[in-house]
């Protein structure tokens, strides 16, 4: 009978450090501090990589037509709008979840500002997944002011990683 009850205590013991752990891997329900700029629609903060949910913006490499032709680093300036939007500033950010990469999904914002919504009005993000909704008019008034992206032509980020790699690059069935 002893043995038993020394087992029982073992096992109890190993699933209360098991459950310890699992909570610790959980994403934090919000996340605050100065941040980061990864790219238009990825920040860090503490070292946390944070995808601002319900919008994507251009890659980093990704390139745009201006309403002439030429070509512009569409992806680069997109990540300068939202890097000198945020310049020192506290940007509070909610995780809704993670991504198949292991990045947070976060609703974020700095100042009362809501950081997708400004990038969609800004015209360096479109809408997309889930919380598409809460950023079609936001969409339509940058498209309607030819601002951003919206001042010439480009190709949906989603398209242009698929294009750029026959294999998929990665994020490209990311809808965000």
């Amino acid at each position: 009978m002893r043995k038993a009850a020394w087992i029982s205590l073992l096992l109890l013991m190993a699933a209360m450090l098991l459950l310890g752990e699992q909570k610790q891997m959980a994403p934090a329900t919000r996340v605050a501090g100065a941040v980061s700029v990864i790219d238009g629609d990825t920040i860090a903060i503490r070292k946390r990589s944070i995808r601002i949910l319900g919008i994507d913006a251009p890659e980093l490499d990704q390139t745009c037509q201006d309403a002439a032709g030429q070509t512009w680093h569409c992806g680069a300036d997109a990540r300068h709008a939202l890097a000198a939007h945020v310049a020192r500033q506290q940007v509070s950010c909610h995780v809704a979840g993670q991504d198949r990469y292991g990045r947070d999904l976060a609703r974020c914002a700095t100042g009362g500002t809501d950081l997708a919504e400004w990038l969609v009005r800004e015209g360096w993000a479109i809408p997309t997944g889930e919380e598409s909704a809460r950023y079609r008019a936001a969409g339509r008034e940058a498209e309607a002011s030819r601002t951003g992206i919206w001042a010439g032509s480009f190709m949906r980020s989603v398209d242009w990683r698929r294009a750029g790699d026959p294999q998929g690059r990665e994020g490209a069935e990311d809808e965000r």
